[in-house]
C-alpha cells in the first residue's frame, strides 16, 4: 500500500514540483525568523502583550484579509506576477524588521509583509487547486511536508545566526525572500496554469452566495484561534519554563514530527474523505491541549508540540483541499481568500487571547481554555459535516 501511495506522489507534475520547492525554500526563510518573533519582541525589545499582539496581528490582519481581494484580481489575471510580487514585499519587510526598534515602526514593517503573504497566497494555493483534483489533494501534503522541511531547516539557521546577532536572522531571510521572487518571476510555465480570468463580480457573487462554504468558514475558525499559539502562547510559555534558547528546538520538533508522519497524512488523505478528518482531529487537539500543562517542563512540552503537530498535519491539507472541492473553477483565488479571512478571525482572536493569558493566566487555567476551543471546534465541524450535503472524494476520486 506504501509503494502504491508513493507511485501517486511521483505522478505530481514537474512543474508542480518546482512550485513545492519555492515552498520549501520560503518556508525555511519564515521559519528562520518567525520563530523569534514574539520573544525577540518580548524579552528584547521588551514590548508588552498588547504591543507584541499589535504587531502581529497587524501582519496576520494584512496576511489573511487582503488574498479575498488579490484573490478577486488573481482569478482575472493570473498567478505569476502575485507570487513574485508578494516575495519582494515580504523581502522589504524583513528588511525593516533588521533596523527599526519600536513597535509603530515593526508594526508598518509588519504590514508591508502581510501585503506580500497576501499576494503570494493568493495565488500559490490556486495553483495547486487548479490541478486535477486527485493530483491537488496530494500537492497540498506534499505542500504540508514543505511546510514542515522549513521548520525544521528555518530554526537550525536562525539558532546558528542567534550566535552572532538576532537581526542578523532577518537580514538572511530577507535576501533569500528576494531570489525567491526574482526566480518565481521567471518561471513564465507557471501562467500554463491560468487559462480564462473571470470577472470579479463574479467570483464575489459565487462565494458570498454559497451557504455550504460560509458554514465550512465557521467551522474552521477555532482551528486557526489554536493555530496562532504556534507562534505566541507555544514560544512565551516555553521560554518561561525553559529559557529563550529552548524556543527554536520546539519548531525543529514540529517539524521532525511533521516529516515522520507523513506517510500517515498520505494514508489519511488516500482513505478518507477530508470533511470526515476534521472532527476528529479537533477531538485529538482538545485532547493534547489539555495535557500541556501537566508537567512543567521541557520534555514535556516538546512532547505535546509533537502531539499538536499530527493535528496541524492532517488538518491543514484536509482544510485546503475541501477548499478545492468547493470552489468552482475560476473563483479558487476568491474561495481560498474568503479562507484567508476565517483564518485572520480566528489567528486575532488567538493572537491577543493567547499573548494575555501567557503572560497574565496560571497555564492550567490557560490550556484548558484552549481544549475547550477544540472541544467548539469539534461540534462545529460535526454539525458542519451532519448538515451539509458537501461531495467528498474519497478512496475512489483519489486513486
Amino acid at each position: 500500500m506504501l509503494k502504491k501511495s508513493v507511485d501517486k506522489y511521483r505522478a505530481v507534475p514537474p512543474l508542480v514540483w518546482k512550485i513545492l520547492v519555492t515552498q520549501f525554500l520560503m518556508n525555511s526563510s519564515h521559519f528562520m525568523t518567525v520563530s523569534l518573533l514574539a520573544v525577540y519582541m518580548a524579552n528584547t525589545l521588551k514590548f508588552g502583550a498588547w504591543e507584541v499582539a499589535t504587531v502581529m496581528t497587524t501582519n496576520l490582519i494584512a496576511a489573511q484579509v487582503l488574498p479575498f481581494f488579490f484573490g478577486l484580481m488573481a482569478d482575472k489575471y493570473g498567478f505569476r506576477h502575485f507570487m513574485a510580487g508578494g516575495l519582494a514585499l515580504r523581502s522589504l519587510g524583513l528588511i525593516g524588521f533588521a533596523f527599526g526598534d519600536g513597535w509603530g515602526a515593526l508594526s508598518v514593517m509588519a504590514l508591508v509583509m502581510g501585503v506580500g503573504v497576501a499576494m503570494y497566497e493568493s495565488s500559490v494555493y490556486p495553483f495547486f487547486s487548479k490541478q486535477p483534483l486527485p493530483i491537488a489533494a496530494r500537492a497540498f501534503v506534499l505542500n504540508n511536508q514543505m511546510l514542515n522541511m522549513g521548520v525544521v531547516v528555518g530554526p537550525l539557521l536562525s539558532g546558528v545566526l542567534l550566535t552572532y546577532d538576532i537581526r542578523l536572522a532577518f537580514v538572511v531571510s530577507s535576501i533569500l525572500f528576494g531570489c525567491l521572487g526574482l526566480w518565481v518571476f521567471t518561471q513564465k510555465d507557471i501562467d500554463s496554469a491560468f487559462t480564462k480570468g473571470t470577472v470579479l463580480f463574479v467570483s464575489l457573487r459565487r462565494v458570498l452566495t454559497d451557504r455550504r462554504f460560509f458554514f465550512f468558514l465557521v467551522a474552521v475558525v477555532p482551528w486557526y484561534f489554536l493555530f496562532a499559539q504556534l507562534y505566541v502562547s507555544f514560544p512565551i510559555y516555553l521560554s518561561q519554563i525553559a529559557g529563550d534558547a529552548a524556543v527554536p528546538k520546539m519548531f525543529l520538533v514540529n517539524g521532525l514530527v511533521g516529516l515522520v508522519f507523513m506517510v500517515g497524512t498520505m494514508t489519511v488523505m488516500e482513505s478518507a474523505a477530508p470533511r470526515t478528518v476534521l472532527p476528529r482531529v479537533y477531538v485529538m487537539a482538545s485532547v493534547f491541549f489539555f495535557s500541556a500543562p501537566l508537567l512543567p517542563t521541557a520534555w514535556w512540552f516538546l512532547v505535546f508540540v509533537g502531539c499538536y503537530t499530527m493535528v496541524e498535519t492532517l488538518i491543514l491539507p484536509a482544510i485546503e483541499t475541501l477548499v478545492t472541492e468547493l470552489a468552482p473553477d475560476g473563483s479558487q483565488s476568491t474561495f481560498f481568500g474568503a479562507l484567508s479571512v476565517a483564518s485572520a478571525i480566528g489567528g486575532s482572536l488567538g493572537y491577543y487571547a493567547g499573548s494575555w493569558m501567557t503572560l497574565n493566566m496560571d497555564g492550567r487555567t490557560m490550556w484548558s481554555i484552549f481544549s475547550g476551543v477544540g472541544a467548539l471546534g469539534f461540534i462545529l465541524s460535526f454539525w458542519f459535516v451532519r448538515s451539509q450535503g458537501v461531495t467528498a472524494p474519497g478512496q475512489g476520486q483519489l486513486s
